[in-house]
């Protein structure tokens, strides 16, 4: 809108000032035309006159009126002249030809030389009176009138501006002519430059510029009309596989049959728009109530739902919605937009493919994530006891004799001048704002710090089991290479860690590359909360999983719940066929103790063992339950 508002300031500022050009160029032209005539006539006008005076000259000398008569006659013969009068010396009128009008007086003041008579009617625009004194002899012996008509200059000026308007015309129709087509050109130009600067190239929707304008109207006319409207940020969940798996051509196609299907979902005068790679968003006008909005945005998802034709295989994305009412929420712009965003992320974080209303429980989760995104990041930076970010380390003890085989460390973080906060509040946060991954840099160097701190006090760990999240997997090799280059700084073996992996993260990208680097660098591989995810026993037998970690959940309600019950057999099972080790996460009475080792699993951790201990409390728990029986791999 502003490009097309500038276009046409910008011709009418053109069309003035050609105008304007033009005008004063004429101007120009005709007061200088006009200056050059007059110059020009009145000179010829004085040598007619003078010429005229000389020849009468005689005739006033001798008083031969018919001599003078014959002189004057030549005046006929030019049309700048109308006619003329004698005068004697004393002023009196000598002789006289052709006034019609009676111009000329019967006398004139001797005395007033160079000046013509005062006429006794008005002359005119077009006439003029000229007085020329005759002389003889150096002898003043009379004086010549002469009526002259200016006609002939303003005929030829008016030819003249004629003559000016016609070029001007044919100049005008020529570079019209000329420049038809350039401008036809220019303005299928601004047409594309103004379509560019207001509508997405692939959907023709309006983008997210436009869109903001149309927000701010769409404010504007809610408050002057007292209507209600609703504003829907929507993205398009799982897009990204499209374009992997049919080309960015193809995701183009499916972002216009995204862009289609939602059109239909909405009314004539709503307005739809793609801000972004694969977001779009909506403002409805007169929606009704929420569950009207609501029911739109299912409505959206429904349609989106249904695959997409596309090859080699049909394509399926889903919507997460974010939803803000005008102006019950708010009546600012850059705030409904603020707060939709946050619905809509709130929506992905409940598991996709749903709508979300904005709240003020979602306003203060957000803040509260970005103050806990703030303050790890200080944490990690500073890296400072005083941070209060630290390592707790959980013991893994034989399920038959009870002796400690491992530990496995686990983040605890309480911020200076605050409570403990738990990891299931700042670890998700973590993993959204790829915080997760300076993290888990962080876990490995301060691990091999706290063994390095025990071995100079006497005690060998056998094996420090260290967590690795999904986010941390995209990150491929890199990965490994730092975790090495980390064990070489401290001095410390691979085989001493194990790098504990969800089953989620074995089909994460670069999962299968990560997995293999870790174990050709010699670390060992276990799957944690096993059973919640979908890994294969294909995936155990290919990436040599040396432990399966039972999830708690499923240790909980033993042994009284049987179905449980057969779930954590039938795994301990399976994991015997394969040669990999049983550890039950979550172990909290005996009588899940007796249960597992029972049925075979190897290794217990849970409350029933130990809570996870800071450092200092982990060495005295090792001293009280395990002095000198603990054996490292490395050793």
């Amino acid at each position: 809108m502003e490009i097309l508002a500038h276009t046409r300031y910008t011709k009418r500022l053109m069309l003035l000032t050609t105008t304007v050009a033009v005008l004063v160029t004429f101007i120009l032209l005709m007061t200088y035309q006009y200056v050059s005539g007059l110059q020009q006539l009145e000179e010829e006008l004085e040598a007619q006159a003078a010429i005229l005076g000389t020849n009468s000259a005689a005739a006033l000398a001798f008083n031969d009126q018919k001599a003078a008569y014959e002189n004057l006659t030549a005046i006929r013969k030019t049309a700048r002249i109308l006619g003329a009068a004698l005068y004697e010396t004393d002023g009196n009128l000598f002789i006289l030809i052709d006034d019609p009008e009676s111009i000329f007086p019967d006398s004139i003041n001797p005395l007033e030389l160079d000046t013509p008579p005062r006429p006794r009617v008005d002359t005119g625009l077009f006439t003029r009176l000229l007085r020329v004194e005759v002389m003889q002899a150096g002898v003043r012996v009379g004086s010549l009138v002469l009526l002259a008509t200016y006609r002939p200059l303003y005929t030829n000026l008016l030819i003249y501006a004629v003559g000016l308007v016609l070029i001007g015309l044919v100049a005008l129709i020529l570079s019209r002519r000329f420049t038809a087509r350039l401008r036809k050109k220019m303005a299928i130009t601004e047409g594309e430059l103004e379509k560019m600067a207001l509508y997405d190239r692939v959907t023709g929707l309006p983008n997210r510029r436009f869109f903001e304008y149309e927000l701010k109207k769409a404010v504007n006319r809610i408050q002057r009309e007292e209507e209600n409207a609703a504003l829907l940020m929507i993205d398009v969940d799982d897009f990204k596989k499209v374009n992997d798996l049919c080309g960015h051509a193809t995701g183009d196609d499916v972002l216009q049959m995204i862009a289609n299907r939602l059109k239909q979902t909405i009314r004539a005068d709503d307005v739809l728009a793609r801000i972004g790679g694969d977001e779009f968003a909506a403002i409805l006008f007169r929606p009704g109530d929420p569950e009207n909005v609501n029911a739109i945005a299912g409505k959206m998802i429904e349609v989106i739902s249904r695959p997409f034709p596309t090859e080699p295989i049909p394509s399926h994305v889903g919507l997460s919605i974010g939803m803000t009412m005008m102006p019950n929420d708010s009546d600012d712009p850059t705030t409904l937009l603020r707060w939709s965003d946050m619905a809509m992320y709130e929506a992905k974080s409940q598991g996709k493919n749903r709508a979300q209303f904005f709240s003020a429980e979602i306003n203060r989760k957000i803040r509260s994530d970005l103050q806990i995104e703030a303050g790890l990041r200080e944490a990690i930076r500073t890296d400072a006891p005083e941070t209060g970010l630290y390592l707790a380390y959980q013991p893994q003890v034989c399920a038959r004799t009870r002796q400690i085989v491992g530990f496995e460390a686990l983040m605890r973080w309480i911020p200076p001048g605050g409570e403990f906060v738990s990891p299931a509040e700042f670890i998700p946060v973590a993993e959204k704002s790829g915080l997760i991954v300076d993290i888990g840099a962080w876990v490995i160097r301060r691990a091999c710090q706290d063994i390095a701190a025990l071995r100079q006090q006497g005690i060998n760990i056998p094996k420090m089991a260290i967590n690795v999240s999904p986010r941390e997997m995209t990150r491929g090799n890199a990965l490994v290479e730092n975790a090495c280059k980390t064990l070489l700084h401290f001095g410390e073996c691979a085989q001493r860690i194990e790098f504990e992996i969800t089953e989620n993260a074995l089909m994460a990208e670069n999962g299968a590359d990560v997995l293999t680097a870790f174990r050709n660098a010699g670390f060992t591989l276990a799957i944690d909360d096993f059973g919640t995810g979908y890994s294969s026993l294909g995936y155990l037998r290919r990436f040599q999983v040396g432990a399966l970690k039972i999830d708690q959940q499923f240790v909980h309600r033993l042994p009284d719940n049987s179905e449980d019950a057969a779930i954590v057999s039938a795994v301990i099972q399976m994991a015997k066929a394969l040669g990999i080790t049983v550890v039950a996460e979550g172990v909290e009475t005996e009588a899940q103790a007796e249960f597992l080792t029972a049925h075979g699993c190897d290794i217990l951790q849970g409350y029933l063992i130990s809570r996870p201990l800071p450092l200092a409390e982990l060495v005295t728990f090792i001293h009280n339950h395990a002095p000198g029986t603990m054996e490292s791999p490395c050793d």
